[in-house]
């Protein structure tokens, strides 16, 4: 099973660390260079209550032009690896903002949106 958490390290995630068997966690943040602080956290939290962290994913990681298919970082340029490596953990993937994934997201049909961006974080967590 996997639980979507709000992010942070408020009651939602230590209620479900606190109730339920948990055999590790994803992190998912985002480029913009305050969220490493919050990565911070949740890695602090996971590792206090000796839950095994599997790696770091990037949401809304670039944009790419459908014309010469170069990457845009909205948010400017992402510190992932640099905030993985801080942690000794992987960064499982990053997902761009497309409208593939909004059009799936509005008609209910996400699950079924078949992409490579999550590969490494699927293997990694049928392991």
């Amino acid at each position: 099973m996997i639980v979507d958490m709000p992010p942070g390290t408020g009651d939602v995630p230590l209620t479900v660390f606190q109730s339920i068997p948990v055999d590790g966690i994803v992190i998912v943040t985002s480029p913009q260079e305050l969220v490493s602080l919050i990565v911070t956290k949740a890695v602090k939290m996971a590792q206090m209550m000796d839950i095994p962290i599997l790696g770091i994913i990037e949401n809304m990681s670039y944009v790419e032009c459908p014309d010469c298919k170069k990457r845009i970082e909205i948010f400017g340029k992402s510190h992932v690896e640099e905030v993985a490596k801080e942690y000794g953990l992987s960064v499982l993937g990053k997902i761009p903002m497309t409208p593939a994934i909004a059009a799936a997201c509005d008609a209910g049909e996400i699950e079924n949106l078949e992409t490579d961006w999550l590969a490494e974080a699927v293997s990694k967590i049928e392991q």
